[in-house]
């Protein structure tokens, strides 16, 4: 668990993967939690398009209003939806104490030794795209991993909370393709592989 006053997220992936909609279910859901008393979701600065690498960035306050919009370069937690948008440099700007969660076939191990993760980084792996595969939750053949990836994220961050991530994905996607949304991130959170 991350003890920090604010915690920043940055999410990496690619245009139309819904980097934006995942963090801010990833603030709303904070925010039901009550254990923050501001939060903010918005995507990267500049044109994107479907298939470019995007980045989308949530920041979560505990104490104080937050009054500062500007890219994160250095977050407490690092989200990969698409591992072929991983590199080193993306990769060295988590925190130490960190919280990396990647959407991968790999074991956790695999991540620390390639991109040199320090040992209190907490990793979280599991392969989404499979998952959303396997129970056709698919858009033009492309697996959608935006809210599954969540189950990871909530195994890592207790405030996140699966029912309140539960109440935001129904609110917002209507019961029914809610529900199976809500199904993958349960299976998210039990599939994850932690280290």
């Amino acid at each position: 668990m991350i003890k920090a006053e604010n915690i920043e997220i940055i999410i990496c992936g690619r245009g139309g993967q819904g980097a934006v909609t995942a963090c801010e279910i990833i603030a709303e859901a904070a925010y039901l939690s009550g254990k923050f008393v501001d939060v903010h979701a918005y995507p990267s600065f500049g044109a994107e398009r479907r298939g470019a690498p995007v980045q989308a960035y949530a920041k979560l306050s505990r104490i104080d209003t937050i009054w500062d919009r500007a890219q994160i370069e250095s977050p407490n937690i690092l989200i990969i939806f698409d591992e072929t948008v991983l590199n080193q440099e993306i990769a060295s700007t988590l925190r130490k104490g960190g919280i990396f969660v990647i959407n991968s076939e790999k074991d956790p191990e695999f991540f620390v030794n390639k991109y040199n993760l320090s040992s209190d980084t907490k990793i979280v792996v599991a392969d989404i795209s499979k998952l959303a595969v396997e129970k056709n939750l698919t858009i033009d053949g492309n697996p959608v991993i935006n809210t599954p990836i969540l189950g990871l994220l909530s195994r890592a961050l207790p405030e996140l909370h699966l029912d309140n991530l539960k109440t935001v994905v129904l609110k917002r996607m209507g019961e029914k393709i809610g529900e199976l949304n809500f199904e993958l991130i349960e299976k998210g959170y039990n599939l994850a592989k932690i280290l």
